[in-house]
């Protein structure tokens, strides 16, 4: 038996815990019949998830598991996500369900992602999508498939086989169109892109952060980590990992700090 086969073993078997037999059942048989898209209802909320795609994965991952349920920040205290590579919407859902009163910008360069997040966010209010990616500057970049999935698209400044083509915004763009004073919650999965946000133009837009939540995604693009680390050391900040996600809560701002769960 292979690591990888008992990885997914205990992901199944995991997955079938928290959601019970029955539910998970009805899920698999409704993920089984014709159609391209099913509506899964779980504590509350109606999730559209696309067959045949890496959505049901990222549900599992989101929905179910609590990736991004590390952070025990009182709801009062956070007023504005910024929310990089939302995807098809479900850490949206999240953070709106946990922070109601938030005001999310959320932020997906691939088309049909982009369409599910809109459709997925649907019934929230104070919820901004953007069909952007982030970038240290405004330019247009090509989308590629790194064949992992939907939720695996790269936004890259080259020549490599593309599958489309976006226009990219920063930072300072975001802050400006919406006023921002203080980023409470900046979370990050943009596929390798990390490198280049963290690498230029950052000095203006970091200090108003308080806290982040990023995958670093050195395996395909070395330096990723570097890049990140050396752009916020001259801060203060705590460290907390939770699976692939790195949370950085800052400490040198005057707001309440950042516990943990």
């Amino acid at each position: 038996m292979t690591s990888q086969f008992k990885k997914k073993v205990v992901t199944t078997l995991r997955y079938v815990y928290k959601v019970g037999i029955i539910k998970s059942v009805l899920i698999g048989l409704a993920m089984s019949t014709s159609g391209e898209e099913v509506e899964v209802k779980w504590k509350g909320r109606h999730y559209h998830i696309r067959k045949h795609s890496s959505d049901f994965k990222v549900f599992r991952s989101v929905a179910v598991f609590g990736q991004y349920n590390v952070p025990r920040i009182t709801s009062n205290n956070v007023k504005t996500i910024v929310d990089l590579g939302s995807n098809i919407g479900f850490s949206v859902m999240h953070f709106k369900s946990k922070f109601p009163d938030a005001h999310v910008i959320a932020v997906e360069p691939e088309k049909t992602n982009y369409d599910m997040l809109v459709k997925n966010v649907k019934g929230f209010s104070k919820v901004d999508c953007l069909q952007n990616a982030i970038w240290y500057a405004q330019k247009n970049l090509g989308i590629f498939d790194s064949g992992m999935g939907e939720y695996g698209f790269r936004v890259v400044d080259g020549n490599q086989k593309l599958v489309g083509s976006v226009d990219a915004i920063t930072m300072d763009d975001i802050i400006s169109k919406y006023n921002i004073q203080t980023i409470d919650i900046l979370k990050i999965d943009i596929e390798g892109a990390e490198k280049e946000l963290f690498t230029y133009n950052y000095e203006s837009w970091l200090p108003k952060v308080r806290c982040i939540v990023i995958e670093l995604h050195d395996i395909y693009r070395p330096g990723c980590a570097t890049a990140f680390f050396k752009a916020i050391s001259s801060r203060e900040f705590d460290i907390f990992c939770k699976g692939e996600d790195i949370i950085i809560t800052f400490t040198d701002t005057k707001q309440e700090a950042v516990q943990y769960a």
